[in-house]
Formats: C-alpha cells, sequence, structure tokens
C-alpha cells in the first residue's frame, strides 16, 4: 500500500478553479472605472463590495460545493478587507505584489476550508476535477490580465524616462497580451523553436524606426518589457505543463 499524498490532483484542481475565481473577478470584471472609484472613495467606494461580491459567487460556482456558503461569505470578507488596506496604499510594484500574495494565500486557506469540511465530494467531479483543463484555463488568465498590469507598473518608470512617443491608445498592452498567448500556446505545443522566431519577428517590428532615430532609450525601455513579458510566458508555460504531467 502506497502513502496517500498530501497533495492531490483533485485538491490542486480545487485550489486553480478559486484561483480562476480571483483572476476572473479581479481582471475581468472589474473596470478600471470600480478601481478607481475604489483608490478616491476607499472603504466607502460601493464597487469594493462588488467586486469582492463577484468573486465570491465565481468561488461559489468554480468550488463544485454548493451546499456550502459559509466559505464563500467568508472570502468576500477577506477579499474586501484587503482590496480596502490596499486602497490606502500608492500605486506600486511591491503594492501590487503583496496584495496579489494576499489573495493568493486567502486562495490557499480558502481550500484548506473546503477540503477539511466537506471532503473531496464535489457535484459534477468529472468536470471539476479535470486539473489539465483547468490549468489551462488559469494559464491563459495569468498571462493575459494580471500578468500585463504587473508589467506595466513594473516598468512604469522607465517609461516616463525614455521619452518615446505614444503610439495608438493600448496598443502596446494587446500587443504584449498578443505575443504571451501565443508563447504560452507554443509552449503546451512542444513548439519551443516557434517562441524564437516570434522573438526574432518582433526585434524586427518594434526595434527598426527606434534605432534609426537612435533613441538608446526607447529601445531599452522596449527590450527590457518584451523580455519580462517573454519570461513570464515561458515561466508559466512551463510550470503549468509540469504541473498537469506530473499529478
Amino acid at each position: 500500500m502506497y502513502p496517500e499524498p498530501l497533495i492531490t490532483s483533485d485538491a490542486v484542481a480545487l485550489f486553480i478553479r478559486l484561483l480562476i475565481a480571483h483572476l476572473a473577478g479581479d481582471f475581468i470584471f472589474q473596470q478600471k472605472s470600480w478601481v478607481l472609484h475604489r483608490a478616491s472613495r476607499k472603504w466607502k467606494s460601493g464597487y469594493l463590495y462588488a467586486n469582492a461580491a463577484i468573486v465570491a459567487v465565481l468561488s461559489w460556482l468554480l468550488s463544485g460545493y454548493f451546499n456550502i456558503w459559509l466559505i464563500p461569505v467568508l472570502i468576500f470578507i477577506v477579499h474586501a478587507g484587503i482590496d480596502i488596506a490596499k486602497s490606502y496604499a500608492p500605486d506600486r510594484t511591491l503594492v501590487f505584489s503583496i496584495d496579489q500574495g494576499l489573495h493568493l494565500a486567502a486562495t490557499i486557506f480558502a481550500t484548506w476550508f473546503y477540503l477539511d469540511y466537506a471532503g473531496m465530494s464535489e457535484c459534477y467531479s468529472w468536470l471539476f476535477n479535470n486539473l489539465a483543463l483547468w490549468t489551462y484555463i488559469a494559464a491563459y488568465l495569468l498571462i493575459m490580465w494580471p500578468m500585463g498590469i504587473f508589467i506595466a507598473i513594473l516598468t512604469r518608470k522607465w517609461q516616463l524616462e525614455s521619452g518615446t512617443v505614444e503610439g495608438l491608445k493600448d496598443a502596446g498592452r494587446y500587443i504584449g497580451m498578443l505575443e504571451r498567448i501565443l508563447i504560452l500556446t507554443f509552449i503546451f505545443m512542444g513548439q519551443f523553436s516557434a517562441i524564437g522566431f516570434l522573438v526574432a519577428a518582433k526585434s524586427v517590428l518594434r526595434f527598426g524606426d527606434i534605432r534609426d532615430n537612435h533613441n538608446r532609450k526607447g529601445a531599452e525601455y522596449i527590450l527590457i518589457g518584451t523580455m519580462i513579458s517573454f519570461t513570464a510566458a515561458i515561466l508559466t508555460g512551463i510550470f503549468a505543463q509540469w504541473l498537469i504531467n506530473n499529478l
């Protein structure tokens, strides 16, 4: 008889589903106007509680434990509390990282509470325990929205220093999002050589005009953002593939 593993694929699948609920609630359903309103109104902002409610409802729907209401209520309280604290902090990379780290810790505790309270008795377990499906969904959500925001905050100081001419509205954000989607897809397909082709293609398209203008700071700013974006997408893809293959 083999000992029962401490971390099972079903437990990991539950954690990933709750993580998806957080990612979708915070980065898809939450509008930028909500974030600005929260920053100005702090704990008085109704959008802050609306966002926490969305995360709580999504957590309940994706948990598979439809008869349990207490844990989603706790998720609502903790999520709102973290966002209230963040509303009083400056908009910096460290603050964003701490905020997401706290949400991640809350997701881990929520997973533990579900398993300790109800065990592995979800409804529709054939769907909810499909680790590969939920890992793919979480990986794409992660590289599309949170990663883009983190990169933008991380490179903000270099953008101001570079003095690059502003292009089409949000074009850079969508370009970065599409390139990370392509990289992640290539990794899942095992086509690592295609990533090198993508790097070369973007180098030609994005660096040519800047090099002609001898704008070294602008070139370095774009290079930093591109390398961070590519590296983050590659590491996410490798970790997701490892998770699927080893659990």
